[in-house]
C-alpha cells in the first residue's frame, strides 16, 4: 500500500463518520420535534376536556331541560313568532 491510497482511506473513513454524524443529528432532531408535537397535542386534549362527551350526557339533569330565558330567546328568534307579532297588530 502506498501512502495515497492510506490518506484515500482516511478521508473516506472521515466523511462516511461524518455522513453517519449527520444522520443521526436529523433522527433525533425528527424525534425531538414529534415529542414536541406530541405534547402540544396532549395539552390541548387535556384543555378540551370539559367538552368531552361526558359532559354533553343528554339525560343529565344539567343538560335534560331549558331554561325560561333560552325558550324566550329561541322563540322570539323564530320566524313564527315574528308573523304571530305582525297578524297580533293587525287586530289591533
Amino acid at each position: 500500500m502506498t501512502k495515497v491510497t492510506l490518506i484515500t482511506k482516511a478521508q473516506r473513513l472521515a466523511l462516511i463518520k461524518k455522513s453517519h454524524k449527520k444522520v443521526i443529528k436529523k433522527d433525533k432532531l425528527r424525534d425531538r420535534i414529534a415529542l414536541k408535537d406530541t405534547r402540544a397535542l396532549t395539552k390541548s386534549v387535556k384543555k378540551a376536556g370539559h367538552q368531552s362527551p361526558s359532559s354533553l350526557d343528554a339525560f343529565s339533569e344539567k343538560n335534560m331541560y331549558y331554561s325560561d330565558k333560552n325558550i324566550d330567546t329561541f322563540i322570539k328568534a323564530s320566524p313564527m313568532y315574528e308573523a304571530y307579532q305582525a297578524s297580533r297588530d293587525d287586530y289591533s
